[in-house]
Formats: C-alpha cells, structure tokens, sequence
C-alpha cells in the first residue's frame, strides 16, 4: 500500500516537490563547489548534473503550476 502524503491536493504536492528540487539543486551546488576547491572533477561534475537535473525539474513543475493556478486578477 502506498504511503499518503497527508494531502489529496496535487498542487499542494507539486509546491512540494518544486521546492525539494530547487534545495537539492542548492546543495548539490555546494557539493560541487567544494568537489572542485579539492581538485576533484569527476566529482564535481556529477553534482554539477544533479543540479541540472533538479533544476529541469523544478521548471518542470513550475509550469505545471503555473498552467493550474487562476490567473492573478491584481487584487
């Protein structure tokens, strides 16, 4: 049996998953960072495509989002 996120809202979950994606994208950043100040590429290029990848995501559902929220009327 799958696990409830405790919500039947999708885009309460989508909100979820674009921010997981974007601070994983952060930290994966960081790791980088600090893969490259130790010389180590290799590393630091397979954080650099983790980022990447969650970045892609997060733009991914942002346009899910932002297809499924009503217009903003200015008010």
């Amino acid at each position: 049996m799958a696990k409830s996120t405790g919500t039947k809202d999708p885009l309460y979950d989508l909100i979820l998953v674009t921010q997981q994606a974007l601070e994983d994208c952060f930290r994966y950043q960081h790791f980088a960072d600090d893969a490259r100040e130790g010389g180590d590429t290799e590393l630091a290029d397979l954080f650099d495509e983790l980022a990447e990848k969650d970045r892609d995501l997060a733009e991914r559902t942002k346009a899910i989002l932002a297809a499924r929220l009503p217009a903003n009327t200015g008010t």
